[in-house]
């Protein structure tokens, strides 16, 4: 009988599979931001340079950083959008940073921080002050939602008739809400898992995030305390619209033989409220996920088209506004710094705007409104009638109709009988 081989216990990879290990380490959004910087100069360098043209990346990593730095040099004030516009500072920033995680990684050569570099990183300051006094430098921030739209959005769903697809919109929308979770991130990978109800020590139910997850913000290098998220959504039980009792609901209702969390919602015209399943054997897709709240916005006629991250603005803006402090804003919605969350803070709402507009106006307008209104109140009657304010009489009796011009405030504080009288022609 032959020996059983010795099993190993240490994998050996290849230096390939070593290489894309160390690039998934960044998330996806990452990557594709960094793939994307490096197209875009590609294409440049091709287009400036036909006669000796750059034909992919290994071309592009095979430079020296002399070479690098010229084109660099003459890339960064022509960069512009396939459609030939000029892009944004922050569009340009986000090339610059991809363009430098791309040549750390091949060549070990820090675009940013190399002395060599300084003639292109002197280039690219004066082309952002230049795309600034343009008119590119204004960030394009998530739009919060309205108190009027959070409302709708509740409404939208009813209680004592519910249905698959309302169910799970507010299902989903209250969860991305409560937990602040980032707009479209790992939506696909949730489970029914993923969350869980509990009781806290007064026997209050509330949600939670069970599973620890892999996004943007918590990679490698968190500290052992560092979690996505530590956010609870509470039951309201006197409300026909509990968060809780939605969300158990929804975990009832979905097709048991699919562990994911979104799944399709069954055809109004196949449905029936009394059926076990009210979800397909088949998950959302994730385009249908990523771009849910924008459809959601045009499915009930909110008053702005949303996006996904729109909620996330909103929570935070939310409970910065109520005074929380951002330490503890932080560890609901996952941010790594209080940078992330003062950039929601300085951010103006609505409301706020309203009122200060309201203010400068009173200050200039209150004083000249308040003359205006004292002149047309000590207007004298002239004849039969009042100047302006037209006001149609009607006199029953003979189904004839008088109009009596009326002054807004030539009245005020007095009481005015008019007596019509009908006299027969002869």
């Amino acid at each position: 009988m032959e020996p059983e081989p010795v099993r190993k216990r240490f994998k050996q990879l290849t230096n390939e599979e070593i290489q894309q290990l160390v690039e998934a380490k960044d998330s996806e959004n990452t990557r594709r931001a960094t793939k994307n910087a490096v197209a875009t100069f590609l294409a440049f360098c091709n287009e400036v340079t036909p006669e000796e043209p750059v034909k992919n990346t290994e071309s592009l990593e095979k430079m020296s950083k002399n070479e690098l730095n010229e084109l660099l040099t003459n890339f960064w004030p022509n960069a512009r959008k396939k459609n030939g516009d000029n892009y944004k500072k922050t569009a340009l920033m986000g090339l610059r940073f991809g363009l430098q995680r791309h040549f750390l990684l091949k060549r070990d050569f820090d675009i940013i921080n190399d002395g060599e570099f300084s003639k292109s990183n002197q280039v690219y300051e004066a082309a952002v002050v230049e795309l600034k006094r343009q008119g590119f430098g204004r960030v394009d921030h998530h739009r919060p939602i309205s108190k009027e739209d959070l409302e709708k959005i509740q409404s939208c769903y009813n209680p004592s008739s519910p249905d698959p697809k309302s169910l799970q919109q507010v299902v989903w929308f209250n969860l991305m809400f409560h937990l602040i979770r980032r707009g479209r991130e790992n939506l696909r990978l949730l489970t029914k898992q993923t969350f869980a109800v509990q009781a806290d020590g007064t026997g209050k139910k509330y949600v939670y995030q069970a599973l620890d997850e892999l996004d943007k913000n918590h990679r490698g290098k968190d500290q052992p305390d560092d979690s996505p998220g530590e956010g609870r959504m509470y039951e309201r039980p006197n409300s026909p619209y509990c968060p809780v009792k939605t969300f158990e609901l929804y975990l009832s209702k979905l097709n048991p033989n699919l562990s994911c969390l979104w799944q399709r919602p069954k055809a109004r015209e196949s449905f029936s409220e009394s059926d076990e399943v009210w979800y397909c054997n088949a998950p959302l897709g994730k385009n249908t996920l990523a771009t849910l709240m924008s459809s959601i916005s045009k499915e009930i006629q909110l008053s702005y088209q949303y996006t996904n991250h729109c909620i996330r603005a909103t929570a935070v803006s939310l409970l910065d506004e109520c005074n929380f402090e951002a330490r503890h804003i932080m560890r609901v919605s996952g941010h790594k710094s209080e940078s992330s969350i003062r950039s929601y803070s300085r951010r103006l709402s609505e409301v706020k705007q309203k009122e200060i507009s309201h203010s400068l106006s009173t200050a200039c307008f209150e004083s000249l409104e308040r003359q205006e209104q004292t002149a047309e109140a000590d207007c004298p009657l002239v004849g039969n009638t009042v100047p302006r304010s037209p006001i149609t009489m009607q006199n029953f009796a003979s189904q004839s109709q008088e109009t009596v011009n009326f002054n807004a405030g030539a009245f005020s504080g007095a009481t005015v009988t008019i007596n019509f009288y009908q006299g027969n022609s002869k």
